[in-house]
């Protein structure tokens, strides 16, 4: 039985694009418009990186 991340592979790995079926659409854009606030764990991560991460 594939997963879920084979049938993305499969979509993604051909033309290097991610392809969104029509159900998929509002979901998408609901989330561009509206982005969730950055969670905890989120925040936490950031600062790790800007700690241990140097730029160039």
């Amino acid at each position: 039985m594939k997963t879920f991340h084979d049938e993305i592979r499969e979509i993604e790995e051909p033309s290097g694009r991610t392809i969104l079926l029509p159900f998929d659409h509002a979901a998408f854009f609901a989330a561009i418009d509206n982005p969730p606030h950055p969670t905890g764990r989120l925040r936490a991560s950031f600062s790790r990186h800007a700690k241990t991460v140097t730029s160039r």
